[in-house]
C-alpha cells in the first residue's frame, strides 16, 4: 500500500504479511461505511477523511455517538465477539479505508502483548466515554449538556481558533439527544457572553473560562 500500514498495533515481525493481505476502499461523502446490525467482522482504519459512528431509533431519529479522524480505527467489536455491527459508521466526506480481516487483526492481538495492551487501553477509554456521556443525559439539561460537548470540541484548541468545518446545530443536537433549535438558542445565548462566535460551519472559542463557567453552573 502506498500509505504504508495504517495499524499501529501490528507487531513488528507481522507488518509484511498483514500489509499484504490489506484492502484499501475509497468511498464519497454521506455513504455508509458500514451498517448497523449487519454480519461483517472485518476491522477499518481511516487513512484519510473523516468518519461518523451514528444510530438511528425506530422513528428514523439519527443519534450521534462519535467522530473519527484519519488513523482511528473502527470496527473492532464485531471482529472481538463475531457479533453484528453495533452501530453505523457514515462518510463525513471522501474517505479512504484500510481494511483488515478479522483472522489477522485476532492474530495480532493474541501474538502481541503490546497489541492487546493498546486495545485494552482504547476499550477502557471508550468505557469511560460512554460512562461520561450516560452522566451527562441523565443527569443534565440541555444547555449543559451542550456546554459538556463544546468543552470536549475546544479541547487542545488554543483560544481565538476557528473550527471549520464546525458541526452543524443539527448535528451537535443529535450527539447531546435534543433538536436543532435548543442548540441555536443556547449557541446564541453564549456567544452575547462572549464564549463563543459562531458563523456557517465555523465556531470559534473566544473564552473558554466563560465557557467553563457556563457548564459549570447549576442546572436549570
Amino acid at each position: 500500500m502506498k500509505t504504508g500500514l495504517p495499524f499501529a498495533f501490528v507487531p513488528p515481525e507481522m507488518r509484511q504479511a498483514v500489509a499484504s493481505r490489506l484492502r484499501l476502499v475509497r468511498a464519497p461523502h454521506a455513504r455508509t461505511l458500514l451498517a448497523s446490525g449487519a454480519a461483517s467482522q472485518d476491522v477499518y482504519c481511516l487513512t484519510a477523511g473523516a468518519a461518523r459512528i451514528v444510530l438511528h431509533s425506530q422513528s428514523g431519529q439519527e443519534v450521534s455517538v462519535r467522530d473519527l479522524g484519519t488513523g482511528e480505527v473502527f470496527g473492532e467489536l464485531a471482529a472481538l465477539d463475531g457479533g453484528p455491527r453495533s452501530a453505523s459508521v457514515v462518510a463525513n466526506g471522501p474517505v479512504e479505508m484500510a481494511v483488515m480481516v478479522r483472522a489477522d487483526f485476532l492474530l495480532c492481538m493474541e501474538a502481541s502483548p503490546a497489541a492487546a495492551l493498546w486495545l485494552a487501553r482504547r476499550l477502557a477509554a471508550e468505557v469511560r466515554r460512554l460512562t461520561e456521556r450516560v452522566f451527562e443525559l441523565s443527569a443534565l439539561n440541555t444547555a449543559a449538556r451542550l456546554h459538556c460537548e463544546l468543552l470536549r470540541l475546544a479541547r487542545g484548541i488554543a483560544p481565538g481558533t476557528v473550527l471549520a468545518p464546525a458541526p452543524t446545530h443539527e448535528e451537535l443536537a443529535n450527539r447531546i439527544g435534543t433538536h436543532r433549535e435548543a442548540v441555536t438558542r443556547e449557541l446564541r445565548r453564549l456567544a452575547a457572553l462572549g464564549a463563543i462566535a459562531t458563523a456557517p460551519r465555523k465556531l470559534t472559542f473566544l473564552d473558554l473560562t466563560k465557557l467553563q463557567a457556563a457548564a459549570s453552573a447549576p442546572a436549570g
